[in-house]
């Protein structure tokens, strides 16, 4: 196994003591990080397979996106102008229906190679299509290949009112869980997790695609199988007709005190989106130890609207960040994102103090690992932890005089200023370069011959028409 050297780095750990070393380094020893310091405690560079000179440069844990749709890279573009609920029916599931497994695995050598290349190396990717072990094994095959680290949410459906084509009943549906979890939950030295999404909000059920028996009983399974579960909540407009407001005059509850009422909600509930989340929501989230992802740029180019993330952090909820799906937004910069976090919610309480950047950079790494239940092994450089390692350059002209490193990469960085990106100890992005992938430039042109294949078919083709829009 090798041995990699990061010397004269601007160290930032987001370990307990939050400690940053203005001149460190990290080294590490096969897939763990074997030691972390300050430069006059640097051991030589002898005995290491590959030293790296970081001068100008901040290493930091690699970024963690806490809520991903991969397969999304296929459709960059084509979402302007779209609300959330029209988005939905108008493109997204037209193009589900249409997903093969070859489809997913070239999306994943996209989505892999465009988060690696902007310092991300883990992501938790929330599946919205119905997935067979074909399609399960293509998501994650691809991305073994490229080196990255995925948390793969498959979704919990069966034949329900709503979904009354579904092949599967819901014990089958839990028997097929159980076999996905047993062949690939820790899979590739741990790089390969598993993690369930059940579809509990309003929408959902009032379209009788999730029951209350669905619910309660993929909630005993993720339980008893340690698995974290993924829900996306209390997003869209407040349009009365089709929207958030609308079920929630029909049903006269929020999605989280729904879950509360079943007796559900706990720490192994991933709350996705939850732009118009109450204050009781997040007494509530705090109070059992559910965690919260912030979308920012995701909500802002739908017109969704700022969630309340800065109270929530406010009120001892563990908030991380993501980037939803590059068909959403059409990035997937979590550099991006932690600007957008701090900037947005500045704007929504007029207040420059209430998210600082490094607080961001706590919700793109340490807060992730722990929504993720993988705080243990990544999120922070510390001895013994995972060897996920971003090394950021700030020596560019965009950046200019750099001051205060970390302010200077959240405000004026960006992803693409990730030069070496390590994931379990393996070099993965170096200098432009993806060393386990050589095919880089081919996995795009195919993407892009896939993806207008299967606009074809879903009949969205005139999407790709250009119009002046003022």
């Amino acid at each position: 196994m090798s041995k990699v050297l990061i010397k004269n780095g601007y160290v930032v750990t987001v370990d307990d003591g939050r400690r940053v070393w203005p001149k460190g380094f990290v080294a590490t020893d096969g897939a763990r990080i074997g030691a972390v310091g300050a430069m006059d405690t640097c051991p030589s560079d002898q005995g290491f397979d590959e030293v790296i000179d970081a001068a100008g440069c901040v290493v930091m844990p690699g970024l963690i996106n806490a809520h991903q749709h991969h397969w999304y890279t296929l459709f960059k573009g084509l979402a302007d102008g779209y609300l959330l609920e029209d988005w939905v029916t108008g493109l997204m599931l037209p193009l589900a229906r249409q997903l093969t497994p070859e489809a997913l695995k070239v999306s994943g050598y996209v989505a892999a190679l465009e988060m690696l290349a902007t310092g991300t190396t883990c992501s938790f990717n929330h599946s919205v299509t119905t997935t067979t072990a074909d399609h399960v094994r293509a998501t994650i095959e691809s991305h073994q290949e490229v080196g990255i680290r995925q948390v793969f949410a498959k979704e919990l459906r069966c034949n329900t009112p709503g979904n009354p084509t579904h092949p599967l009943s819901l014990d089958d549906a839990l028997g097929d869980f159980d076999d996905e979890v047993k062949r690939w939950d820790g899979f590739d030295d741990g790089r390969v997790r598993m993690a369930m999404v059940i579809e509990s909000n309003a929408h959902w059920v009032a379209a009788g695609m999730s029951t209350e028996e669905l619910i309660v009983r993929g909630y005993q399974f993720a339980k008893s199988h340690n698995l974290q579960i993924s829900a996306h909540i209390s997003g869209g407009t407040f349009s009365l007709e089709k929207g958030f407001l609308k079920y929630l005059r029909e049903t006269g509850r929020t999605d989280v005190r729904y879950l509360m009422q079943l007796g559900v909600l706990d720490p192994n509930w991933i709350m996705i989106h939850g732009i118009h989340c109450t204050d009781l929501d997040i007494e509530h989230m705090a109070r059992v130890g559910a965690h919260y992802v912030y979308t920012p740029t995701s909500e802002s180019i739908r017109g969704g609207g700022i969630g309340p993330f800065a109270n929530a952090v406010k009120a001892g909820v563990n908030c991380a960040l993501g980037t939803d799906g590059p068909m959403v937004d059409y990035s997937v910069d979590m550099v991006e994102q932690m600007k957008g976090c701090t900037l947005m919610q500045h704007v929504r309480h007029l207040d420059p103090t209430r998210m600082p950047p490094e607080r961001s950079i706590e919700m793109a790494t340490i807060n992730a690992a722990k929504a993720l239940r993988l705080d243990h092994e990544i999120g922070s450089l510390e001895v013994g932890k995972r060897a996920d390692i971003a090394v950021f350059d700030l020596t560019g002209p965009h950046i200019g005089v750099v001051h205060r490193p970390i302010s200077s990469l959240v405000f004026a960085g960006k992803g693409t200023d990730a030069k070496y990106v390590l994931v379990n100890g393996d070099v993965c992005l170096r200098e432009g370069v993806f060393p386990r992938f050589a095919d880089a430039g081919a996995a795009v042109a195919e993407a892009k011959i896939l993806a207008g294949h299967v606009l074809d078919k879903a009949g969205l083709s005139h999407r790709l028409d250009h119009d002046w829009r003022s």
